[in-house]
């Protein structure tokens, strides 16, 4: 399989996690939405990451849809959000929280690195981290005992970390130390395992200039 994206990205780092954890081998394409743009709208129109290709030819886009896949090739007993229920319901629900909250940092980036400051909408702005503190304040109640639903690793603690680490790396004031101590503790004992350290972005992964 080729995963497509940069692992800036926590949208195609929460996949590339998952394929360690499934032991699935994978190779990477890293092309950049904004630098290479239009050989990314070959393999998604949509000009979006992540987007895998499946070693059939077949590609696969959004990371949801991608997740998906990968639980049902594992299969129920080691997906890593459950098949039914209210433990399914349970972990889609975290999920769900934590990759809002990917989309309004991202909004926030956004709109602070490609607009200057007289153009910068502070109104947006501030909605953006009001809604972001909304959401790291639910993750954090969540957070019980290094988890966020239960016992098990799921994908809605890999969607968290991912999101924290993308908060320390390009919005930074939106995840204050101390601000979130439960959820803090949760993503740290993440990022020192074998498949988030695998998936640190690299030096030359970043945005481009504004």
């Amino acid at each position: 399989m080729i995963l497509v994206g940069q692992y800036d990205s926590p949208f195609v780092r929460r996949v590339a996690v998952t394929l360690h954890l499934y032991g699935m081998p994978f190779t990477r394409n890293t092309l950049s939405v904004f630098s290479d743009a239009g050989e990314m709208a070959r393999i998604n129109p949509l000009v979006r990451i992540p987007s895998l290709v499946l070693d059939s030819g077949e590609t696969l886009i959004d990371s949801a849809a991608i997740l998906d896949t990968l639980d049902e090739m594992a299969g129920p007993g080691r997906a890593l959000t459950p098949p039914s229920g209210a433990a399914r319901r349970r972990v889609l629900q975290a999920t769900a929280m934590a990759t809002g909250a990917i989309d309004k940092a991202g909004a926030w980036v956004y709109e602070r690195h490609f607009h200057p400051p007289g153009q910068r909408s502070e109104k947006m702005l501030a909605r953006y981290e009001a809604q972001l503190a909304g959401a790291l304040s639910w993750l954090d109640a969540q957070s019980r005992d290094g988890r966020l639903c239960g016992p098990a690793l799921t994908q809605a603690d890999i969607s968290a970390a991912a999101l924290v680490f993308y908060l320390k790396l390009r919005a930074a004031p939106a995840f204050p130390e101390g601000g979130y101590p439960r959820l803090a503790a949760l993503c740290n004992a993440l990022e020192a395992t074998d498949a988030f350290i695998a998936t640190r972005p690299a030096p030359n992964e970043t945005m481009p200039a504004a």
